[in-house]
């Protein structure tokens, strides 16, 4: 961490003194030694590209802001006025912030495309040794429940028919595990079927309603009528979306509320689920959809993962932020792939 700051600091610095030195060059030449001002104004396209190739669209265009301000009072302070040369240089100022705008953004766009085939090749990865120890796992798992049972089945000691529960128990949790990273490792092949998602969200508080009456929670909807008619895959939808649900009912505490919204924004659909908890925490936020990451004691951290992969199958995306005064909110985007009635 130390190191990235120190080498971070080095290239500020570095920026900042070609800049200086660049501005002292032209202020130290002759205003009529022309050719010379040309090439001192030329070289300052250097800083402002390590500007944007180092730190992206705020380096680039930070540095071309340093630049107007360190060499706009020098071109204004020209005798000849804003006009020939000193136009040109103004113009060239104008060329240097557009320069350093627009390759700031296209290094973030490059960055973001890096980062997210790094990603692909880790989960894929992941996905596979994860897939292995599944599969190795599964089968011991469900002898060691069968076992279990027979054994218990056998036993007159109550003591030691709580322990073997509690064995069984254990091993559920195990096989969950599995069934979860079977779930993240195996590969999606959705089966898009026509409807509206308001239905199904519908379907969703219904279905959540007995779990949000033990825990005291009230299921609240805002769905926006007359919703767009899309193709998705409701097996999956559902499934991330029911977890999304679940979990929200889990952190809200007694008495609270989990708001369920939507709404057609364009060519996408938001749905949005706000609990009422406690929150994430900080060193956790930025994480929250990495694999075995999790806030639960007994969670698996593949869940909020599933999701995440239901979800970019279906070419959307999902994100949290935190509610204005408790809990959090899972945004989910779906794109409109259908436009017609049924």
């Amino acid at each position: 961490m130390i190191s990235s700051t120190r080498n971070k600091a080095a290239k500020i610095s570095a920026i900042a003194l070609l800049v200086i030195c660049i501005t002292v060059l032209h202020y130290r030449t002759d205003h009529l030694h022309i050719t010379n001002h040309i090439l001192f104004r030329e070289m300052y396209f250097l800083p402002i590209f390590l500007g944007g190739f180092w730190f992206g669209m705020y380096g680039g265009v930070g540095t071309s802001l340093f630049v107007t301000l360190l060499y706009l009072p020098y071109v204004l302070a020209l005798p000849e006025g804003i006009s020939g040369h000193n136009f040109g240089n103004v113009t060239q100022i104008i060329i240097f912030n557009v320069f350093g705008l627009f390759l700031g953004l296209l290094r973030e766009r490059e960055l973001r495309r890096q980062q997210q085939l790094r990603e692909t090749e880790s989960l894929a990865a992941m996905g596979k040794a994860i897939s292995c120890i599944a599969h190795d796992m599964k089968t011991p798992l469900m002898a060691i429940g069968g076992f279990v049972q027979q054994v218990k089945r056998k036993i007159t000691d109550d003591a030691l028919a709580r322990k073997l529960d509690f064995t069984f128990e254990q091993v559920q949790r195990l096989e969950v595990l599995v069934g979860d990273m079977l779930a993240f490792a195996k590969p999606l092949n959705l089966q898009y079927q026509q409807g509206r998602i308001n239905h199904l969200l519908e379907e969703i508080v219904m279905i959540s309603g007995e779990k949000a009456a033990r825990h005291g929670v009230t299921i609240r909807t805002e769905l926006q009528e007359n919703m767009a008619v899309t193709e998705y895959d409701k097996n999956r939808l559902h499934q991330a979306l029911l977890n999304l649900v679940n979990n929200a009912l889990e952190a809200s505490p007694k008495g609270s509320e989990v708001i369920i919204r939507n709404q057609h924004l364009g060519s996408d659909i938001i749905v949005e689920i706000s609990d009422s908890g406690s929150g994430i925490s900080e060193d956790l936020f930025d994480d929250i959809f990495t694999p075995f990451v999790t806030t639960k004691k007994e969670g698996t951290g593949l869940g909020l993962s599933i999701v995440k992969k239901i979800i970019d199958a279906h070419g959307g995306s999902i994100n949290v932020t935190e509610n204005s005064d408790k809990g959090v909110t899972f945004r989910i985007t779906v794109p409109v792939k259908l436009h017609k009635d049924i």
